[in-house]
């Protein structure tokens, strides 16, 4: 069946995950997070509805790398312990990439839509310059 993607079905609903861009073959993280939800959670950013502060952060960001021909991809596996796991991972991942975690959350009754997406345009522009450009040039 061509123009379909395989993903095993899960079994549990507990996941830590990992949002990254594909470039030059690698794989360059920008979000992580966790979920009870599993794979249903991604359904939220695709969504993106400014009213969710983290669903329309996370899908603007993967929308505005898309628009720039950035393959964008998702890496999860369930987990026993889906809080500490995001947290180590976090704290690993921080290190050597800027992640999209630590741009700050908004109150959507009081903010601007189009404040906050230029925020994490900005924020992905940066990353693009710092992460993507400084490993391979642009």
């Amino acid at each position: 069946m061509d123009g379909y993607t395989q993903i095993p079905f899960p079994g549990n609903g507990d996941i830590v995950y990992i949002i990254g861009v594909i470039h030059k073959s690698k794989f360059f993280p920008f979000y992580i997070g966790q979920s009870s939800r599993n794979i249903g959670r991604f359904g939220d950013y695709v969504s993106a509805k400014f009213s969710a502060s983290t669903d329309f952060k996370v899908g603007e960001a993967v929308r505005y790398l898309m628009k720039k021909n950035y393959e964008v991809s998702i890496k999860y596996k369930e987990s026993e312990n889906k809080t500490m796991e995001e947290s180590q991972l976090i704290s690993n991942y921080k290190e050597k990439f800027p992640l999209l975690n630590d741009l700050k959350g908004y109150d959507y009754r009081k903010s601007d839509e189009e404040d906050e997406r230029n925020k994490i345009h900005n924020f992905i522009d940066d990353y693009i310059r710092k992460v993507l450009c400084n490993d391979s040039g642009c």
